[in-house]
């Protein structure tokens, strides 16, 4: 076996207009297209290194279900990005709840800033010290 390339990471939304709005004008991604599924719809963000985020619409019938954070299963997404203090300050400006203010891990060499997306999705920004 030999994985070649992270490929998508999907989100299962429980607004998609706040979402929409989040990853688009919020993140800056790209919005592709939106893809109907008939239960569902997909609509798909371009990541810069080539990857894809997609957004799954089950058009309200998805239930939300509060998740702590030592919890088995996904913990976060992170991106990497420069200057995480600054996106903090815009993220903030946007009313984006931050769950770990800009702080450095130095045993790891990182930046980083955690916050959650419209879904409660936690999302991390990080850079190298």
């Amino acid at each position: 076996m030999k994985i070649m390339n992270f490929d998508h990471v999907s989100i299962n939304v429980n607004d998609i207009n706040k979402s929409l709005d989040f990853y688009s004008r919020i993140l800056g991604l790209k919005q592709q297209q939106t893809v109907d599924c008939g239960e569902f719809d997909i609509t798909y963000f371009s990541l810069p290194s080539g990857s894809r985020l997609e957004l799954f619409d089950y058009h309200g019938k998805n239930r939300s279900v509060p998740r702590e954070e030592s919890e088995v299963g996904l913990r976060h997404i992170a991106f990497q990005v420069e200057d995480v203090a600054s996106h903090e300050k815009h993220l903030s400006a946007e009313g984006v709840e931050i769950t770990l203010s800009t702080c450095d891990l130095p045993n790891l060499g990182v930046r980083v800033l955690l916050f959650l997306d419209p879904n409660g999705v936690t999302l991390e920004f990080c850079e190298k010290l």
